[in-house]
């Protein structure tokens, strides 16, 4: 096991905690009920069209006699919960005002929540992005594809500027099952486009986590004086006097905040952010805590 991202007293606390799915997606945790799977249940379900990818051998070769077509074999099955982490790792991410990046954190998030997702025979994948997806990796429960996460989030750096809505249309195609989706983000992009992006998915009826990573001064903005500002995703910088635009700084950043929330929570998606003065295992622990109570 990864211990610079995995470490096991943190992973003790949450040994009776699960990332349980609502009723909406294709899961639930291993045994707690059924659902639909290509499998060897005794129960036939129905048929469905064959895609590429499928594996060949649920075709029925009887029905292909009669119309020429591909079709599979669906049985009624236990089946886990599919989930995908999406994770910025756009150059917004690195800022730091703490001993840990937004990026870091995300990192830290996105290995714990793979851990806890495989370890409760759920399949996870992972994505990365900024303006266009850098890792596209696929959802499994195997407990070898958790080591492949932690190595791939180990080698993750920031990069490139942010365009969510973008990402979203290229991914979204790609998940074809209901799955869980979580995004891990500061959302450093347009707000209007961004909650559009992420509504799709609740559109395709997938069930969306957001997690708005943010680092203390971002919320705060507790300069004073002349200070020069560097946008890290486009390079440009900009003088000002902090202490003047202060309040209408944060009024501004409060309203892109309550946007988020209010547009998220209205389409039933879990919203919450932390900022990263917030230990990470902490904030995951409290929130799942109150999550599994809601269920």
């Amino acid at each position: 096991m990864n211990k610079r991202l995995l470490d096991p007293k943190i992973l003790s606390r949450f040994t009776n905690l699960y990332l349980l799915a609502k009723t909406g997606v294709e899961g639930f945790i291993s045994g707690l009920h059924r659902g639909l799977y290509k499998g060897f249940s005794i129960e036939f379900y129905e048929h469905r069209e064959y895609v590429p990818g499928d594996d060949i051998k649920y075709i029925d070769w009887k029905v292909y006699g009669r119309t020429d077509r591909l079709f599979l074999k669906t049985f009624k099955e236990e089946i886990n919960l599919k989930c995908y982490i999406i994770l910025d790792t756009s150059n917004s991410m690195k800022f730091s005002t703490s001993s840990i990046s937004k990026l870091q954190y995300g990192i830290y998030l996105s290995a714990l929540l793979s851990y806890l997702m495989i370890n409760q025979r759920d399949a996870v994948g992972l994505i990365t992005f900024d303006k266009k997806v850098r890792n596209f990796i696929s959802a499994s429960s195997k407990k070898s594809h958790l080591y492949y996460l932690l190595d791939v989030l180990e080698k993750v750096k920031p990069e490139g500027e942010t365009s969510i809505k973008d990402v979203i249309e290229n991914i979204l195609p790609a998940i074809k099952k209901r799955s869980l989706i979580i995004f891990i983000s500061d959302f450093f992009d347009n707000p209007e486009e961004t909650a559009r992006g992420i509504l799709h998915f609740k559109h395709k009826h997938h069930e969306v986590i957001c997690f708005q990573i943010l680092d203390p001064a971002e919320v705060k903005f507790n300069y004073s004086g002349i200070c020069e500002f560097f946008d890290l995703e486009n390079g440009k910088k900009i003088s000002v006097d902090a202490t003047s635009i202060r309040r209408e700084y944060q009024k501004l950043f409060n309203n892109f905040l309550d946007y988020l929330k209010k547009t998220f929570i209205k389409s039933d998606i879990d919203y919450v952010f932390s900022k990263t003065d917030t230990p990470f295992d902490v904030f995951l622990y409290n929130y799942l805590k109150i999550r599994n109570r809601t269920k």
